[in-house]
């Protein structure tokens, strides 16, 4: 999705406003996210993570997990790669799908609003009975290693502990995005993101031990392609280890439950300081080690944009009649065939992909949210409809897809990004984009 110009995102709007920056997720909530700009992209990072609470969503949203909404810097030229960018390997030919994933069952799903502190029980409680009144089975929502592991070996799991027994004992699915390393486990020289990649293994390993059979999958990290997300350099390099501890310590911890590859912001930025071009970041991944990183997850998580674009649209071809957010593919939710096309490309067509953020808002109040107002509560209705259509009908490859987002709207005040996305009012009242979404038939 675009960048989302939230808390994260604000440091470089006045940059993104020079040139068609990120298409970050879909909807914002769980905030979940490369090359340096004087190294080659698979070099290391330097991390600073700011701390937001997962006990207790604030008011003003700041608390958003992985989920940032779409923010999208006003529409301009695609920017130029700086002198220092270097391009991903050169795919080699194009393949196409041996594997249907259309029989598998699918996850339907939320991004939702959580609260941990002592209060929040009644909260959870709304939120789960929205869940299910939709007929939806799953949700998703950000845990920030930060907040959760303070000092090394200082364990603070009460807030995520209330969170996740609610939605365990509804019978509802979670899916958990983990991010923000804590600023004792990063790399004090700046060379990488975290000074010993085992540390975020063993904090892997310690959530999904206490989770089993309560958290049925792990994304690992939130739009790493971004920055900010990453101490504030993207390094491909970095990620991969990341997921290859994470994923080390979620199957010595759980067996059972599914890894899944971090969401990428979309964008066609390729600047280390702010962002790498999704297409692009996952052909380098794949490039790392002659592939290895498909060893480390079951599941391809992707964030899809989509601006004020029908989810039929796409560019160059048919870019709609929409004035700006249309001259990048990555305004426009069928980029997922284009992420998709590189895991055929490096032969990964028998991974599935969720789709872990994508959505519309309305009316946007936020900076760089300006385009929602071309988005009325019944086209985003339809074009939410319609996005699970194509999703479970013509991609084959697509086994899941949370919203962005159900209730943040019941926290956030309504001038912030965050509100205009939600499919329920402030008072918890159904937005025609949920009413729609309860009637759609889900196999």
């Amino acid at each position: 999705m675009r960048i989302r110009v939230s808390t994260r995102v604000a440091a470089f709007f006045a940059l993104a406003l020079l040139v068609p920056l990120i298409a970050a997720c879909g909807g914002g909530g769980d905030d979940e996210d490369q090359p340096t700009a004087t190294a080659t992209p698979d070099s290391a990072a330097t991390s600073v993570s700011s701390p937001v609470t997962t006990a207790a969503p604030e008011a003003t949203g700041t608390q958003r997990s992985t989920p940032a909404l779409p923010t999208q810097p006003p529409p301009g030229p695609s920017p130029t790669p700086p002198a220092t960018f270097t391009p991903a390997p050169t795919p080699g030919p194009t393949r196409t799908s041996t594997v249907d994933h259309r029989t598998e069952e699918f996850a339907y799903g939320w991004n939702v609003a959580w609260r941990g502190d002592d209060n929040g029980a009644d909260f959870n409680q709304q939120t789960i009975g929205a869940v299910q009144d939709s007929g939806f089975g799953w949700v998703r929502f950000q845990v920030e290693w930060s907040q959760f592991e303070r000092a090394p070996d200082a364990w603070d799991p009460l807030p995520v502990d209330r969170v996740v027994d609610a939605y365990a004992a509804a019978g509802i699915n979670v899916l958990i995005v983990v991010a923000k390393a804590p600023q004792w486990a990063v790399d004090p020289n700046g060379d990488q993101l975290l000074a010993d990649w085992g540390e975020f293994e063993q904090f892997m390993f310690f959530m999904a031990d206490r989770y089993k059979g309560k958290v049925q999958a792990w994304e690992i990290w939130n739009e790493q392609n971004l920055a900010s997300e990453m101490g504030g350099t993207v390094r491909p390099r970095d990620y991969f280890e990341l997921l290859k501890a994470g994923s080390a310590g979620v199957r010595a911890g759980d067996p059972d439950a599914k890894v899944v590859f971090g969401g990428l912001t979309p964008n066609g930025v390729n600047d280390p300081s702010i962002a790498y071009d999704d297409l692009q970041y996952l052909q380098l991944i794949y490039g790392l080690n002659g592939g290895e990183i498909s060893q480390y997850f079951d599941i391809m998580g992707m964030h899809l944009s989509s601006t004020h674009n029908d989810p039929d649209w796409m560019y160059p071809d048919n870019p709609g009649t929409e004035q700006g957010y249309n001259d990048h593919a990555s305004f426009f939710f069928r980029r997922g065939e284009q992420l998709r096309q590189v895991m055929l490309n490096n032969g990964d067509d028998a991974k599935p992909v969720w789709i872990t953020e994508f959505g519309w808002t309305t009316e946007n109040q936020a900076p760089g949210y300006e385009y929602g107002v071309n988005n009325t509560e019944e086209e985003v209705a339809q074009f939410l409809v319609r996005a699970f259509e194509i999703a479970t009908t013509e991609w084959d490859f697509v086994t899941g897809a949370f919203v962005w987002n159900l209730n943040w709207s019941t926290l956030a005040p309504p001038e912030s990004e965050i509100s205009p996305w939600s499919a329920l009012n402030a008072d918890w009242t159904p937005r025609p984009a949920y009413e729609a979404l309860k009637a759609m038939p889900k196999e």
